[in-house]
């Protein structure tokens, strides 16, 4: 039988305003969702009937929630959303469609979902293996996991930062990481650090969309113009090889426990 696969939306209470503006892109850009939706708070609804909230109770790390959230999904992979991550355009279900058909016969333990890599190795023209060693193996972000392989990468009072960092060593003992070598969802990373991102603002702006900024504040624009020059540096320590950044990572940020 293929596996099954659900949504699941990490999020919390404190980030409970950018839920109207996140389901409304949802909606607008992927209308056929062949999956179920899941929602991580902590005890707040979304409010639409369309949805399963999974309430965890008190906020007590990124890690725990999930981990808690997990126990109460009985589908055999999820994809991983956040909340800030609003759709900007229309996603593309033939390559997700191809993924899909992918995964029922491979079982990989991950596939990450946007190209922001370059696979090690090719396993499809549209999706390639991240070896053991690469940065950021643990992708939060638009990653289909398999749930129990999730389940037993989580530790207990991990930030989803620290998951990312640390939990890519603990990544290393599954060989099965693969990524696509295109974006399957077009999304505007709009909060920044509890912050409305300027020009993400004005993007939704452009759509139609006018989200509630009385809620949390909006980055000033020196604030705005430091994210795009970690967005900058990013983007050039990109150029090292993937296999070798876990490596310089660590030589030039040393990782906390």
């Amino acid at each position: 039988m293929s596996p099954s696969i659900a949504v699941l939306v990490v999020s919390c209470d404190r980030y409970a305003d950018l839920w109207p503006g996140f389901f409304a892109q949802l909606d607008r850009h992927w209308p056929s969702r062949p999956w179920p939706v899941y929602l991580l708070s902590n005890s707040l609804e979304a409010g639409r009937p369309d949805l399963r909230t999974i309430a965890v109770g008190e906020d007590r790390s990124w890690s725990d929630n999930l981990i808690a959230a997990l126990a109460r999904v009985e589908e055999d992979y999820v994809l991983l959303f956040l909340e800030d991550l609003m759709l900007n355009a229309s996603v593309d279900a033939a390559r997700l469609a191809e993924v899909a058909a992918w995964v029922a016969e491979q079982r990989p333990d991950c596939v990450r979902l946007n190209a922001t890599e370059r696979p090690d190795e090719p396993a499809t023209p549209l999706i390639g293996r991240v070896k053991e060693g690469a940065l950021y193996r643990t992708s939060t972000v638009l990653s289909l996991w398999r749930r129990e392989v999730l389940a037993a990468l989580l530790k207990p009072g991990e930030s989803a930062w620290q998951f990312e960092i640390i939990g890519s060593e603990r990544s290393d003992a599954y060989a099965g990481f693969y990524i696509t070598r295109r974006d399957i969802f077009p999304v505007v990373n709009c909060v920044i650090k509890g912050k409305w991102r300027r020009s993400a603002l004005r993007r939704l702006e452009r759509q139609g969309l006018r989200p509630d900024v009385t809620a949390r504040a909006v980055m000033s624009r020196p604030e705005e113009l430091g994210f795009m020059l970690r967005e900058l540096r990013s983007r050039l320590f990109k150029l090292v090889p993937m296999r070798y950044r876990r490596r310089l990572r660590g030589w030039l940020i040393p990782r906390t426990a």
